[in-house]
């Protein structure tokens, strides 16, 4: 602190305003952090020792020590000019260090909006995309109902037409049973034609028309078991038709169930970088609130604190 304060009276004998680094070429060394505190103590001791110009820089000064008056007067006016620029300097820097925190704070609230719109819009865009996948998890349980209900409908048709096959062959057994029974009834009725003519004549005509009717009933039944088959050909292809549709609306279905899945992480993702983003856009904004804060100049309280012990230090 001596060495301090002697470099700064050299500086104000040179008639210059002692600064943090006037006095530090002064002295040839000295970090800015140390000298500073040294200057305002410095600075807080120079007015009771520029009083008046008849008393003495400190107490305990020798006589021949004494700076003349127009040393002393001068020096005064230096001082009084230091002051003042220091104040104007002081007002000026807290000014700027307002309107740049104000500046700051306005960003900050700006940016703090624009994060909370952006995460309001992708807070709506998720639930909008769960609401989707509801509704698509809806669609394909409704999908997969109408599959199971077809291959309900498909085993019926099956079934019918397997019936129906079965009752053809039913009906084609008792044709054949019937014309066996008539071709043995017509043998009869030729031997016992032989034996009756009058008797044969009427059982032929009788026997002629029983095999028309068994002929037509065939030919009808023959033609209902065509007309059934094609039926149930048809109705088994239009079930595995709509089948088939429904198996690739189920897969459309799933791939876009996947794809809004993706979406809905997607946007999940994006919402903690944008939560990211504003933590640490939110701790750059603090530090540099702090940094203007410290580098805000002291009060008149502070710089009185610091300066007093000073006051009763001895020149040498």
């Amino acid at each position: 602190m001596e060495d301090v304060w002697a470099a700064a009276d050299a500086v104000l004998n040179q008639g210059e305003r002692p600064t943090i680094e006037r006095v530090r070429q002064q002295l040839g060394r000295g970090s800015p952090n140390t000298v500073g505190p040294m200057l305002d103590g410095w600075y807080g001791s120079l007015a009771k020792r520029l009083l008046t110009p008849g008393e003495a820089l400190d107490s305990a000064q020798d006589p021949g020590e004494q700076l003349p008056g127009p040393v002393l007067r001068a020096a005064k006016t230096l001082w009084g000019r230091a002051v003042q620029h220091a104040q104007e300097a002081a007002t000026a820097e807290m000014a700027q260090a307002q309107v740049e925190l104000d500046k700051r704070a306005e960003d900050l609230k700006q940016a703090q909006q624009d994060l909370d719109q952006e995460r309001q819009r992708l807070q709506d865009r998720s639930e909008a995309l769960a609401v989707a996948m509801q509704a698509k998890d809806a669609q394909i349980t409704e999908a997969a109902g109408q599959v199971r209900e077809l291959h309900a409908q498909l085993q019926a048709c099956q079934s019918q037409l397997d019936e129906a096959r079965a009752q053809n062959i039913q009906r084609q057994q008792a044709a054949e049973a019937q014309r066996l029974r008539h071709e043995s009834a017509e043998a009869e009725h030729r031997t016992e034609r032989l034996r009756l003519e009058e008797r044969a004549q009427a059982n032929e005509r009788r026997l002629n028309t029983e095999v028309d009717r068994v002929r037509q009933e065939s030919k009808k039944l023959a033609s209902q078991l065509e007309t059934d088959n094609r039926k149930s050909a048809l109705a088994l292809a239009e079930a595995a038709e709509r089948m088939s549709t429904l198996e690739a609306r189920l897969a459309t279905l799933q791939g876009e169930k996947a794809q809004l899945a993706k979406e809905l992480q997607l946007a999940r993702d994006e919402s903690t970088i944008w939560k990211a983003k504003l933590d640490e856009r939110s701790n750059d904004m603090f530090a540099v609130l702090n940094e203007l804060r410290d580098r805000l100049p002291p009060s008149n309280s502070e710089t009185a604190a610091t300066a007093g012990p000073g006051r009763n230090r001895r020149k040498r």
